[in-house]
């Protein structure tokens, strides 16, 4: 006699519409939306492969060469979900907050920024939850391994080093074991710390101005909370306190994981200008705490989670409303229309396609999506930040060649202009996204290169 299958229970089935809800938000965006200018860059980054840029470790580089940028991506965001599905199963015991916790995480808009744009915080979030999950278990090879990888994506990792060495303070012990995970970490990422060394520590250097650098104050610090009630989700970052404070006290290593990259980002935003994306880590304990609790909370936590989602997704797809300055719109459309750059007689009629040198551009995110559109040689000039162009050797330009200088605004800096004996343009490009202007593209011709 055949036995009839059980039917999912009514919380086992919202925890699968939300997970399908969660894809396919990362699928849309994915196929809808244009390269993000970030991504841009480490993809040039995937084209000069090393142990270090000046921005960051090499992780997310290493990845987009071998999978592409937006599978990177997407594979990484799954996996996650997967991985908070069994840290969650092994600290309640019970297959059922594992549902509940990486339901909840499929629809965290961080957790979802993260499955479509391939960032560091990519492949971070990966390895901190797998890093997280094998801390819990104790296998320490297995940290090592994952906290080495986290280390390789982006160096706020070592805050996951911190909520153990808490936990272990807390708790009075420290499990032999933990050094051999502190060891393989720190063997993982010496080439790192050897990469910097050579080029006087600028990435160090540059992460520590970025982040406790700078002006901050109480406007900073409001910025980065308003941030975080954006990317955690309105009610998943007050639980996340609740849970970090009153949580179980078998449950300290995860509620100091959620605690600690707060605390420290929000010491960071009042030093400076901080970027709400920076905690994102924090939000995966979080996840699998609220799994935990009672389930209205759950339920309240997923839904305004997923409202943040499909807000700020169908305004990136289906624009309707209209702002004066559409930052996520602008960030996310009309890059492609910078192939226009690969033949530049379509801009210049008299130009010859065959004496274009270079195309340069004021900053890191505009010379990379030429690069990427367009298929052309690129730098960037001007008094823009720091960045992994200034590392990498300058394109030689054979006297008499050609370039270009795009921006969306300034003219070619001085020191640019005069290594030619002419400057001609600017030529406009606008582009458009559903009757929304998202950029005006100037461009200059600069004609026949000086002698050095």
């Amino acid at each position: 006699m055949a036995v009839p299958l059980s039917s999912p229970t009514p919380g086992l089935k919202l925890c699968l519409v939300l997970l399908g809800a969660g894809v396919a938000a990362r699928l849309a965006l994915a196929l809808g939306t244009d390269i993000y200018f970030d991504e841009a860059y480490y993809w040039q980054w995937s084209r000069h492969l090393d142990w270090g840029y000046y921005d960051h470790p090499p992780l997310i580089a290493w990845l987009i060469a071998a999978l592409g940028i937006r599978p990177v991506a997407l594979l990484c965001g799954l996996g996650t979900v997967a991985a908070v599905w069994g840290l969650a199963r092994d600290v309640h015991g019970s297959r059922e907050a594992a549902w509940r916790a990486a339901a909840l995480w499929s629809v965290v808009p961080a957790a979802v920024l993260c499955g479509v744009w391939a960032l560091p915080d990519t492949p971070l979030l990966l390895f901190w939850t797998l890093a997280l999950w094998a801390l819990w278990r104790e296998k320490w090879v297995l940290a090592g391994l994952a906290s080495g990888l986290a280390l390789l994506s982006k160096y706020p990792a070592v805050l996951l080093a911190l909520a153990f060495l808490a936990t272990a303070v807390r708790m009075r012990r420290l499990p032999k074991g933990a050094w051999l995970t502190a060891l393989l970490g720190v063997l993982l990422f010496l080439p790192v710390v050897v990469w910097n060394a050579q080029r006087e520590w600028v990435g160090f250097a540059f992460q520590l101005k970025h982040g406790l650098g700078g002006t901050g104050g109480l406007k900073s610090l409001g910025e980065f909370l308003g941030g975080q009630l954006a990317l955690g989700g309105p009610v998943l970052l007050p639980l996340a306190l609740v849970y970090a404070v009153r949580g179980p006290r078998e449950q300290f290593l995860l509620r100091a994981a959620a605690v600690v990259p707060l605390l420290f980002f929000g010491y960071a935003a009042v030093r400076t200008r901080g970027e709400a994306n920076w905690p994102a880590a924090a939000y995966v304990a979080a996840c699998v705490g609220v799994a935990g609790m009672r389930p209205a909370w759950f339920r309240a936590a997923a839904f305004s989670g997923l409202a943040v989602v499909l807000a700020v997704g169908s305004h990136l797809l289906f624009p309707l409303l209209r702002f004066e300055r559409d930052v996520p719109l602008s960030r996310t459309h009309g890059w492609s229309a910078l192939s226009a750059l690969a033949d530049p007689q379509r801009l210049f009629p008299t130009f010859d396609s065959r004496d274009l040198a270079i195309v340069y551009a004021p900053n890191y995110q505009l010379a990379s999506q030429a690069a990427r559109y367009a298929g052309v040689v690129v730098d960037t000039e001007g008094p823009g930040r720091m960045s992994q162009y200034d590392l990498w050797p300058k394109p030689i330009i054979i006297p008499g060649m050609d370039a270009l200088w795009f921006s969306e605004g300034p003219p070619p800096p001085e020191e640019l202009a005069w290594r030619f004996k002419d400057v001609e343009g600017p030529v406009e490009l606008p582009v458009d996204f559903r009757g929304r202007r998202v950029h005006t593209f100037r461009i200059w011709r600069l004609r026949d290169a000086l002698s050095e």
